[in-house]
């Protein structure tokens, strides 16, 4: 028990503080395209890809140049290659208009995902391009949280006891059970050894009085 409290550390505590209320959700963002330029010509479309993981959840925002609009879409590899050639396709998230625009997306599988800006209009436009993913963890307290010193010292004080309790065990297991007698004399009569009080010759039963 002593080396597991040692080896696990504060996330064995994790199952209790959950139970007691001592975890909060902490939520991580990371970049995957900070600030990120994109020129799309007139009458036309560009795109830039990203690849996400199952349910990943993700944050962006696009921002058009001149207060113009474009029009914004998201699809995964498979749809984009069929709305290429002209094939029936679906787009898992669309808006025709967006100006100024922070959006939020979660992504029905993993694989590429494709972000595509259509330009309806006769000159070419700027938008910038911001992207994120999302990430929620249960994070304990910190009580808990920084609870390691506190268990290491009690693994190693269990680990003590357990190495000490062990040699316990293994001397009983040793010990022949008979009783630790001292020897002090002889029987007068038959000269049998007898321990400390004792009166009567246990060999020939004779008083030694």
């Amino acid at each position: 028990m002593g080396l597991y409290l040692v080896n696990q550390g504060p996330q064995i505590l994790a199952p209790v503080a959950e139970v007691t209320g001592q975890m909060s959700v902490g939520v991580s963002v990371t970049p995957v395209l900070s600030s990120t330029l994109i020129s799309v010509p007139a009458m036309n479309y560009t795109y830039v890809t990203a690849t996400l993981g199952e349910n990943v959840k993700t944050i962006g925002m696009v921002q058009v140049e001149g207060e113009s609009q474009v029009g914004f879409y998201i699809m995964n590899e498979g749809n984009f290659t069929e709305w290429r050639l002209g094939n029936p396709s679906s787009v898992a998230f669309g808006k025709p208009d967006v100006t100024n625009y922070n959006f939020t997306f979660i992504t029905g599988g993993s694989g590429v995902y494709y972000f595509i800006f259509s330009n309806q209009d006769a000159g070419h436009k700027n938008i910038l391009f911001t992207l994120n993913t999302v990430t929620y963890t249960m994070v304990p307290s910190p009580i808990i949280q920084y609870a390691d010193f506190e268990l290491i010292v009690l693994g190693i004080l269990l680990t003590i006891i357990g190495i000490k309790t062990g040699k316990k065990a293994r001397s009983w297991k040793e010990y022949d059970g008979t009783a630790s007698t001292e020897i002090t004399g002889r029987c007068k009569f038959c000269g049998k050894e007898l321990a400390t009080g004792e009166l009567f010759c246990p060999k020939c039963g004779r008083s030694q009085s």
